[in-house]
């Protein structure tokens, strides 16, 4: 049977005993999942490596647990960073969760021309990456970043998904590319015909999917898949 994972916000020692007191995770464990001592699971804080653990204690404000063993964790084949559009709510939390599923290391929100919202609920995109995380059985949770202008975007190693481009994303993008790439992606309505021009004027390539017009969310979780698997 698979184990439980979960993320953790307490360092994780190599070795040995530790304490965790999240009430969320406490809950969880003593009245949702009923976790014993001897129980295990596997625990991460978001550092990298994923810690095989035994539950030593199970208390009300706090559980004890004990590392048995630690590995590293999987580690995306490149370092990839989203520019993702501010788009709708529920959308652009769905953006969280695939693109942390699929191994992207950096999620930056944009406010283009055309975005929908101005801001973001930080705490429960956090929540949603942490999630998607404990989910996927990936031990780096991915790195979220504050909103930047899109004129802000630095240009080294970027690329642009925008229906007009000139090049196939699938002609872009070759099997065995390890360089660290960031991908931007823009909101419903697509980039405005300035921003098009910014983007040409610093020679930043512009890639298509096809002929289909996908959705921003689509957009942004074909465009991972085809830079990381």
């Amino acid at each position: 049977m698979r184990l439980h994972w979960f993320f953790v916000e307490t360092e994780i020692p190599q070795v040995g005993e530790f304490l965790v007191a999240n009430e969320t995770l406490l809950n969880q464990w003593r009245n949702v999942l009923r976790m014993e001592v001897g129980d295990e699971a596997i625990l991460f804080d978001g550092r990298g490596d994923e810690f095989l653990c035994e539950f030593v204690s199970l208390e009300k404000k706090g559980a004890t647990l004990k590392v048995l063993e630690r590995k590293a964790g999987l580690i995306p084949s490149r370092e990839v960073t989203l520019y993702m559009a501010l788009i709708k709510k529920d959308n652009f939390e769905l953006v969280l969760e695939k693109a942390t599923e699929l191994g992207v290391s950096h999620i930056i929100p944009v406010q283009a021309d055309r975005s929908e919202k101005k801001g973001l609920n930080y705490e429960r995109a956090q929540k949603i990456l942490r999630e998607a995380s404990e989910q996927s059985g990936r031990a780096m949770v991915p790195i979220l970043g504050k909103i930047i202008d899109i004129e802000k975007i630095p240009t080294e190693g970027l690329v642009v998904f925008d229906p007009r481009g000139e090049k196939l994303a699938r002609e872009f993008f070759t099997a065995g590319q390890t360089a660290p790439i960031s991908l931007l992606i823009g909101p419903e309505g697509g980039f405005t015909d300035a921003e098009m021009e910014l983007f040409q004027g610093r020679n930043i390539p512009i890639v298509t999917t096809g002929e289909q017009i996908l959705r921003a969310e689509t957009a942004a979780i074909v465009a991972l898949t085809l830079a990381l698997v």
